[in-house]
This record gives structure tokens, sequence and C-alpha cells, in this order.
């Protein structure tokens, strides 16, 4: 009898589940990547293939038991990974490929659609996000078409690929025992949670993707701004974010969510296994906060997120859940997991530059990339970004009515008149 492979379940594994189960979002990673010409079909699928080498959790099902969580390997073949849709009708094919589901239970964690037209390919990608955050998603972005290209010279290519450590361990590894105590106490100093209240009514059974672009020139002036005003485009991002919010809402008070990327506590040489590897910091603004121009706004969003970077305090959280699921029974530690892990109902990713030196697939002209988040489920409300050759795309994703729709739409268009200009 040949044996099943059982890997454990990470508690950011866990994390997002939970998030799925409390209606939070739908814990999906989604991808864009249009094309000049067509893509070979049969080498995609090998390509595909080939990638659960690196990361075999694609290949598998999550089960819970009264015990733990783990990823159980799965039989799966290439006609339940990947799809063609030829059509006259590419929008509205992206947009049904886009929306659909995966089963975390059943498996596989992958789905990738390719919408064919007489000339040219769109490739839609969506990934479990219990596998990897948006760093990660780049990561398996960056392997497949490598993947693709090589096997497209050589179809009999094989290579051994190492999964690499998917646990918070590596990170947390880096510091030393007092640092650790440090996290273990310091507590973040931030006022509580104050939620604007979004209208947004929701329908589960009305998923949308909608994203829009900015041209060159606008993204350029935008990072000459925050070069100038000594900020992170991030800044400049949740300014223009804030503000947006403070004019649709017309209230002042507000936490914003931000992700962080916990790489940076690697060492340099460390490539991590594809996974999710990021803590959560958050924007405040308070309703005595002067919301008057731009530039008084950056200052106040600098003055709330700098301390907040380079602090361990955000990694308090994480740590305690790492240790929680070693000491604890299993349904303790979930629980704890659910009353820990809280964030603010709105928040902005930056999912950041996808590179386009790394995104190349042979024969294959990559027109355009974008990557955007989860769907979420109202009141909760995301806005995300991804830059792809020097061109922003601003995404948010809701299961809502036609109204949340079009009220999302605008303001992302919204926000976009927000930006500073140079």
């Amino acid at each position: 009898m040949t044996k099943i492979t059982s890997y454990p379940a990470e508690p950011s594994d866990v994390k997002h589940f939970i998030s799925a189960e409390n209606m939070k979002n739908d814990h999906h990673l989604h991808t864009v990547l249009t094309f000049e010409n067509h893509l070979n079909i049969a080498t995609l699928k090998k390509a595909v293939q080939l990638s659960a080498q690196k990361l075999p959790l694609l290949l598998c099902y999550f089960k819970e038991t009264s015990n733990g969580a783990s990823w159980q390997e799965s039989v799966s073949s290439t006609d339940d990974l990947v799809f063609l849709v030829e059509t006259t009708t590419p929008e509205e094919e992206v947009n049904q490929a886009l929306i659909k589901k995966i089963s975390t239970e059943n498996g596989p964690q992958i789905r990738l659609t390719v919408i064919r037209t007489k000339t040219s390919d769109q490739l839609v990608i969506i990934l479990n996000h219990m596998l990897a955050d948006g760093a990660g998603f780049k990561q398996y972005l960056y392997l497949l078409s490598d993947l693709y290209s090589k096997l497209l010279e050589n179809p009999e290519y094989q290579v051994k690929l190492s999964p690499g450590s998917r646990g918070l361990k590596q990170v947390f590894d880096q510091f030393s025992r007092k640092q650790k105590q440090e996290i273990l106490t310091k507590q973040k100093n931030q006022p509580p949670v104050q939620n604007p209240k979004i209208p947004l009514q929701g329908d589960a059974n009305n998923p949308k993707i909608i994203w829009t672009k900015t041209s060159k020139q606008q993204f350029a002036s935008l990072i000459s701004y925050a070069k100038k005003h000594d900020a992170t485009v991030n800044d400049v991002f949740f300014t223009a974010m804030a503000l947006t919010i403070h004019q649709v809402t017309g209230q002042t008070a507000m936490s914003i969510d931000c992700p962080v990327d916990l790489r940076k506590y690697l060492p340099k040489n460390r490539t991590p296994g594809i996974t999710n590897l990021t803590a959560n910091i958050t924007c405040q603004i308070a309703a005595t906060d002067s919301l008057t121009s731009f530039e008084e706004t950056l200052k106040i969003v600098k003055k709330s997120l700098q301390p907040q970077k380079n602090s361990l305090a955000a990694l308090r959280i994480y740590y305690l859940l790492e240790i929680i699921f070693q000491k604890k029974p299993y349904a303790i530690a979930k629980k704890a997991s659910e009353k820990l892990y809280s964030i603010p109902k709105t928040s902005f990713t930056n999912i950041g530059i996808i590179d386009e030196d790394k995104l190349v697939f042979k024969n294959s002209y990559l027109q355009d990339c974008f990557i955007c988040g989860s769907l979420k489920y109202a009141p909760f409300f995301q806005v995300a970004a991804t830059t792809f050759r020097g061109e922003l795309t601003l995404s948010t994703n809701l299961h809502g009515t036609s109204h949340d729709h079009i009220w999302q739409a605008d303001f992302l268009q919204k926000m976009i008149q927000q930006f500073p200009q140079i």
C-alpha cells in the first residue's frame, strides 16, 4: 500500500482557515496574466505538476481532527489544475474565472484557467491564501514561469525541488533570547480600533473583483512625491486611502490594517519556502486629527506607521500562537487563535512590485500582470496594490450587491484622484 504523505499545518494556516469559517474572506489569492499570444497548455500542465515539488500542499487537502490539523496528500491530475476556455468574450470569462472557489477540504489548492481568444491568452490563477501570502504568491509565479520556460526548451526537463521551511519559526530563530522576551512582554501602545462605517450591504452569492490602473506617469509622480516628503510609497497609499474614507464617510477616526513582510528578518542568503510570513500593524487616525490636506494627512500617517514598522511588538501575537499551538491541545489553540488574532475591518495591502525579469514565459510576451487579495465579506473592505512595469493596479474584492460593486469602483477612482501630482 502506498503511504500517504502528511504535512503539519502551521498556525498561520489555521488563522486563514478561521477567517473563511467566520465569513471574513474566502482566503484565496488571485492573479491575471495577459499575454499577446497563446501559451502551450501541455507545457503549462507539466510546469504546474513540477511546481508541486516546491509546494506539495498544492496537491493536498486540509484535514482537521480533535488532535490537530494537517495537509494530506491526495491524487490530482493536471486536468484538475489547468482549464482552457476558448471565447470571444474574454473580459466576461476572466471575471468568471476569478471568482471560482477552491475546496480547502478536498483540494487541489490551486486553479489555473487559460482564457483564450483567436490571438491571445489570459491566465487566471487562484491560490489558497493558507499556502502563501502576496510575497509567497509572487515567488510561486516566478517558479512556475521558470519551469514553463525550461520545459518548453526541453520537454523532458526534470528537477528536484526542495520545499523549504513554511513556518514562522524560521523568523523567530533569528532573535536572541532577550529579543524573544521583548516580543512576549512588549505591548502595542495603540488606541482602540476604530472601524469606519463603510456603506456595504454584502451578498455572499455575488462575488466580484474590481480593478483599475493608473498611468506610468501618475505612478512615477507618486514615487517622486514620496521621496520629496521622506516617505515610503506605502505611506502615500495609506494617506490617499485615509482621505478617501474621510471623503466618502465623513468620518475622521479610523483604523486601517497594514500587513508587513517578516522576510526582512531572515538572513539575506536564505530563501524560505512558499508560505505566509506576514504580521500586521495598524494605521491609526484619531477623531481629533485634521485631514485638511494630503501633506498634513501624510504626516499623521507617518507618525502612526513609522514607529511600528521595525517594532517587535507586531510579532507578539504570532509568537504567542507558535507557543500555544506547540503546548496546548488543538481545540484550545484554535480558539486562542480566533481570540488573539483580530484586525481592523478596513485594510490596505501593498503586494508590491511584480518583477518582470523573473516572470518570463518563454516565447510568450507578458503584456500585463496584477495580483489581488481575497474576496471579502461585508463589512470587511480591502484595497490591494501591485505594480508591473511601472504601472499601478488597485483592486478591491467583495461578495456584495451590485450597488456595493459600483460604490467600490467609485472608491478606487476617488482614491486615485487623491494621489499627489508633481
